[in-house]
Parts: C-alpha cells; structure tokens; sequence
C-alpha cells in the first residue's frame, strides 16, 4: 500500500506563480476584495485582476494559504474555553470611598451661623461683599420663617464622613489575574475609561453545542406552527 500523495505546500505553490500573479494573490489575502487587490497589484482593470483570482494555479495557492490561516479546532475549544472561565471577580476590585455623615441639629443653630458669617463679612468689606451678604440674609430670613412655624425644626449638618467599600471594574484587575483577552472594547468617555467584557455565557453556549449538550426539538399543534425548545443532555445520560 502507497503513501498518498503529499499536497504541494504555500510556499510550493506561491513559487509556481509570476510575480504579478503573487503579488495580486497576496493582495487579495489582504483585502479581500479583486478590486483593490487588483489596483495593488498593477492590473489595468478590475476584469483582468477577476480572471487572474479565478486561474487554477492561483486558486490552489490562496486555497494553502487560506487553510495556514484557519484555526485548529481544538485552538477554537481552546480559546472558548478561556472565555468561558472569566468570571467576574476576575474583572473587578475593591475600592474604598468617602461618603458625609449628618446628624439633625436645631435649626437656630444654624441662623446663628449664618449670621455670624454676616458679621464676619461686613467686617472683612461690606461693599465688596455687598451680594454674598445680601444672600445669606435672604436665607437666614427664610429660616426664620420656616422657625416661626416649626419651633422644633432641624437640619441636617455634616459632622464627618465614613469609609465605605464598592466592588467596581478594574482593568488593573483583569491585567493581574491574566484576563485582558476578555475586555472587548475601550472608550475614553467624559466619565472616564469605558469597557465591556466578553460574553462569557455565549462561550458557554457554543461549547455545549459542540459537545452536543443541547437538542432542538419541534413540536407541533394546531394553533402554532413550531414551538422550538432545548432540553439539556447531561453527558452519557438521557435528556
């Protein structure tokens, strides 16, 4: 019994080429498109650079060259997997920030304030400061207003702050934990760095079809036509 016969390699069959037949197939592997491959390649028109992509021997070159590219299948399975596995933790970190804590306190209290700040303005140049004074004394007159008619009324001062935690998107995250390959899209934004993650569940979805987890099944009746479901297969079981 005979070895079968060895198919000619890219390189084999480049070489089989002209020049110009080579540089319109690689042209074409660049764009795809016989109109500009066919410009790049210094052919008159768009028909003769046609005719040449359709010639046998620079079919069978773009055929080799076509299947280098394509990834293996167990690459495909491979990288689905990688996307599979991201989940989001992976993708996010913790983050501390500050939040006011306020208390109530008698309203007088802060009519007190203000006019104190009145004071302290007339001293400092009352005609300089002319607006700003004429401001607070239009708030202290509605606080009185609002004291006159709720002589126990409050208001919520600031008496600090307190340190919370958030979980919140981090690509320092992703690029520690070795995930980069699933941040799909940056954008800078007015509010900052803008990014979304793969889909990871999709990933999912495609694996399982490939080990043949789910089965489409049709039933009919006689007011619906189709009815499309899944039912899940668990692996050497029945649905």
């Amino acid at each position: 019994m005979t070895d079968a016969k060895t198919q000619p390699t890219a390189e084999e069959l480049g070489a089989a080429l002209t020049g110009k037949q080579l540089a319109l197939a690689e042209a074409y592997l660049e764009t795809f498109s016989p109109a500009v491959a066919g410009r790049m390649a210094k052919y008159e028109n768009r028909a003769n650079a046609s005719r040449a992509l359709k010639n046998k021997k620079v079919q069978a070159y773009l055929s080799a060259r076509m299947a280098d590219r394509c990834m293996p299948a167990n690459e495909v399975l491979a990288r689905l997997s990688s996307y599979a596995r991201v989940t989001g933790d992976l993708l996010t970190k913790e983050e501390e920030y500050e939040v006011p804590v306020f208390e109530a306190r008698p309203l007088r209290e802060k009519i007190d304030a203000l006019q104190a700040r009145v004071g302290a303005l007339n001293n400092i140049d009352p005609g300089l400061l002319k607006n700003r004074i004429e401001a607070t004394q239009t708030e202290i007159a509605e606080l009185e207003v609002q004291l006159a008619l709720d002589p126990d009324a409050t208001y919520q001062k600031q008496v600090g702050t307190e340190t919370r935690t958030r979980i919140i998107p981090s690509l320092e995250a992703a690029a520690e934990n070795g995930v980069l390959f699933a941040v799909d899209g940056l954008e800078y934004t007015q509010h900052g760095l803008k990014w979304k993650r793969v889909d990871s569940v999709k990933a999912l979805e495609l694996i399982g079809k490939h080990h043949k987890l789910f089965t489409e099944k049709v039933e009919h009746s006689g007011t619906v036509d189709a009815i499309i479901g899944i039912d899940f297969i668990m692996p050497g079981g029945d649905s």
